[in-house]
């Protein structure tokens, strides 16, 4: 019985031990690559912030970096209502825009005592922009699939913007069309 049960350990042993042929390690290579390459293309990652009440979320990819609020400094003349002014960012000056006179996602909502608002710094290819966000909750991954249309009960503003709607716990984040966005924005700033 020992002697059987050697010689059936032996030979799972050598199945174990043999080497894969070229063909198998190729094929399960690829399954990797076309799965690693699945994921990659259905997940994304969008940065989070809100604006007045609106959760909304913009590709991650766009943001340069989050700071303190800085005093914005108004540029005569000028009377936009979505052309804040200037900003130094790291001793550069940077155009600041409010996005919710763009999106009109109405006034900012009441102050909350742990959260402070944030400056928002964009790394668009035209230059960079900002906007103060009321909150700022970072980076948030998520599949492909998650993404719902916009309701039609959406401000026509931010409808207009909006490529969809991502659920995220209780709340729903509108997603922004980021090249759409920064176009609107050029256009009001120039």
């Amino acid at each position: 019985m020992a002697r059987e049960r050697d010689n059936a350990g032996s030979a799972v042993a050598r199945l174990l031990e043999r080497p894969l042929a070229r063909e198998d390690m190729a094929a399960a290579a690829a399954r990797l690559a076309q799965s690693a390459a699945r994921q990659e293309r259905d997940a994304a990652g969008a940065f989070v912030f809100r604006l007045g009440e609106e959760w909304l979320g913009l590709p991650a990819g766009l943001i340069d970096e989050v700071l303190e609020l800085r005093p914005v400094h108004r540029l005569p003349h000028r009377r936009d209502a979505v052309l804040r002014g200037l900003v130094n960012v790291r001793g550069r000056l940077t155009v600041c825009v409010a996005l919710p006179a763009l999106l009109q996602t109405g006034a900012p909502a009441a102050a909350r005592a742990a959260v402070a608002r944030r400056l928002v710094v964009l790394a668009a290819s035209e230059g960079a922009l900002a906007f103060e966000a009321d909150e700022v909750h970072g980076s948030h991954r998520y599949d492909a699939g998650e993404i719902r249309a916009v309701p039609s009960t959406v401000a026509h503003a931010l409808a207009r913007f909006a490529t969809g709607v991502l659920p995220w716990g209780e709340r729903r984040i509108g997603l922004l069309d980021a090249g759409l966005l920064l176009h609107a924005l050029n256009r009001q700033i120039s």
